[in-house]
C-alpha cells in the first residue's frame, strides 16, 4: 500500500515536531556539536572546526558541514539543524528496507513491514531526533554495504568506487570507526558468498580495496588542507583520539566494562524482542532448521549475525563505551527480527509503532515539566547573551554548551575553582560560570543561576559580595 510507503515517514516527522516543541537542546553532547557547527559557520572555517574557538578534532566535520548548509539556506537555529537530523533518519528506515529487500528479493512482505518495524524500534525512536553522528554513520555504512553486496553480484567495479564514497563518508561522519562496521562484512564474505554468480573472494577483496583506497581519497579532500593548516601536529592529535578511546585513556572517553554493550543489546531489538510470534518462528525454524530456510535465507541470516556478532565483539573490547555507539546494529538486528515476523499480521506490528511513537510524544511533553527543565540551559544562555560584551569564564570543564544557545562570537576561559578570585580581580567585569552541588544562596555572590544535570550552574559577577570565594557549594 502506498499508505505504507508514505505514513512511516509523516509520522517519523510528528516525533521531530514533539521534540522541538518540548525538548530542549541538551547538553553535553548536542549543545556542543550544534556549537562548533555554529563557530564554522561564524568563522567561515570549514576546513578546522573548533569549539570554544580551539581546534576540535574529536569528531569529523561532515555533520557540522550538513547543518552549516542547512543553516545557509534556512536560517541558524536548531529547527534547522534538526532538518539534517530528520533527512538522516529518513535514510535510515529507507536504506534499511532496501537492505531486506537486497537479503530477501523473494520476501515482499518483509520489505513492507521493515519501515514499521525501524520506526516502532525503541533505540531508534530514543536516537532518531537527537543531534548525534550515529545515524548519519549507519545511513553511510548500510549505503555501503548495499554497493558491495552489488559489487558482488558483478554490476562491475563502478560500485566498488560507490562504496569507497560511502566509505569515505563515513570516515568523514564518525571517523575510524567506520572501518569496523564495513570491515566485518568485507572480512567474512566468503561466509556469506552466493557461489553461483558472485564474484570469488579475491576479486571481491580486489575489488574492497579500491573501495578502500577511493574512501582515502575522499577523506584527503579533507584532511590535505587540515594538514596544510596544522602541520604534523593534526597526525598526531588524531592518533591520540582513536587510540585513547581504544584504551580508555583519554578524557572523557567513557571507560566502562566489558559486559557493558551485553546489558544493553537487548533494547536494540524492543519491543518486537516480546512478541510471541518471533519466538515461535524462531521456535519453527531451530527444529526443522535447513527444510524451512533457502540456501539464499540461510546466506543471508549468517551475514546479519556474524556481521552482528563481529561488531558486538569488537566494540565490547573497545574501553570507551556509550549506548549509541550500537545505533548501527538497529538496521542488522531489525532485519533479522523481521524475517521472524514475516508471518505475523502487519496491522499489530503498524499500530505497535504508533503507540510507541504516540507515548514518546507524551513522555516528551510530561518531561519538558519535569525532567528536562534541569537540562535546559536557554535562559542562562539568555543571560549570556545580553552581556556578551562582557569578560566570560568559565570554572571547570567547558564543553562548549553555550557557544551555540547564546550564539557567542568570542570564547570562554576555562578556568578551574582556586583561580576564580584572581581572574576576578584582573576582569573587574567579568562573569564566571561556577557548578554548585546544591542550590546557591545569596551569600554565595551568586547573581543569576539555574539547575542544571547534577547540580547548579551559578552566575558570579565581580564586585558583588562574595564573588571573590572561589570554591563551589
Amino acid at each position: 500500500m502506498a499508505s505504507d510507503r508514505i505514513l512511516p515517514y509523516l509520522l517519523l516527522a510528528l516525533l521531530f515536531v514533539t521534540t522541538i516543541a518540548f525538548r530542549p537542546v541538551l547538553p553535553v553532547d548536542e549543545t556542543r556539536y550544534l556549537s562548533v557547527s555554529w563557530e564554522m559557520l561564524l568563522k567561515g572555517s570549514y576546513i578546522v572546526p573548533t569549539m570554544n574557538f580551539v581546534p576540535y578534532f574529536s569528531k569529523p566535520p561532515l555533520l557540522f558541514w550538513l547543518i552549516d548548509i542547512s543553516w545557509g539556506v534556512f536560517g541558524v537555529g536548531r529547527v534547522s539543524a534538526l532538518l539534517v537530523i530528520f533527512v538522516a533518519s529518513c535514510l535510515f528506515i529507507y536504506l534499511t528496507t532496501r537492505l531486506a529487500r537486497a537479503l530477501f528479493p523473494d520476501a515482499a512482505a518483509l520489505s513492507r513491514r521493515m519501515p514499521w518495524l525501524v520506526l516502532g524500534n525503541v533505540a531508534f525512536i530514543i536516537y532518531s531526533s537527537l543531534i548525534l553522528f550515529d545515524i548519519l554513520l549507519t545511513d553511510c555504512i548500510v549505503a555501503s554495504f548495499l554497493s558491495l553486496l552489488l559489487f558482488a553480484r558483478g554490476r562491475g567495479r563502478r560500485y566498488a568506487l560507490l562504496a569507497g564514497f560511502f566509505i569515505g563518508l563515513g570516515l568523514l561522519a564518525k571517523g575510524p570507526v567506520m572501518l569496523i562496521h564495513v570491515g566485518w562484512p568485507i572480512v567474512l564474505y566468503p561466509i556469506w558468498r552466493n557461489p553461483d554468480g558472485e564474484l570469488t573472494p579475491g576479486q571481491f577483496y580486489r575489488g574492497a580495496l579500491l573501495s578502500l583506497l577511493a574512501a582515502l581519497v575522499v577523506v584527503l579532500f579533507w584532511l590535505v588542507p587540515v594538514v596544510a593548516h596544522m602541520g604534523d601536529a593534526i597526525y598526531s592529535l588524531i592518533w591520540s583520539q582513536s587510540a585513547g578511546r581504544i584504551t580508555g585513556t583519554l578524557r572523557n572517553s567513557h571507560d566502562r566494562p566489558i559486559y557493558f554493550y551485553a546489558l544493553l543489546l537487548p533494547i536494540i531489538a524492543l519491543p518486537w524482542l516480546l512478541s510471541p510470534e518471533l519466538w515461535r518462528s524462531a521456535s519453527r525454524i531451530r527444529s526443522q532448521g535447513r527444510s524451512l530456510l533457502s540456501a539464499a535465507d540461510r546466506r543471508a541470516l549468517r551475514l546479519l549475525l556474524s556481521w552482528s556478532v563481529g561488531v558486538f565483539v569488537t566494540f565490547s573490547l573497545i574501553s570507551g563505551k556509550q549506548p549509541h555507539y550500537l545505533v548501527p546494529l538497529i538496521p542488522l538486528i531489525t532485519i533479522g527480527i523481521g524475517y521472524l515476523l514475516v508471518s505475523a499480521p502487519l496491522l499489530p506490528i503498524r499500530s505497535c509503532a504508533v503507540l510507541l511513537l504516540v507515548a514518546a510524544g507524551i513522555g516528551q511533553a510530561v518531561a519538558s515539566q519535569t525532567l528536562f527543565r534541569r537540562y535546559d540551559l536557554q535562559p542562562l544562555a539568555n543571560y549570556i547573551a545580553e552581556r556578551r560584551d562582557a569578560d566570560w569564564a568559565f570554572a571547570g570543564d567547558y564543553q562548549d554548551q553555550f557557544g551555540f544557545l547564546a550564539r557567542l562570537e568570542k570564547p570562554f576561559v576555562e578556568i578551574d575553582n582556586t583561580q576564580v578570585g584572581d581572574w576576578m580581580a584582573s576582569h573587574p567585569n567579568g562573569y564566571v560560570i561556577m557548578t554548585f552541588r546544591h542550590a546557591p544562596k545569596v551569600s554565595d555572590g551568586v547573581d543569576f543561576s539555574i539547575r542544571a544535570d547534577r547540580g547548579y550552574f551559578g552566575v558570579r559577577k565581580a564586585g558583588d559580595p562574595g564573588a571573590r570565594t572561589g570554591s563551589g557549594s
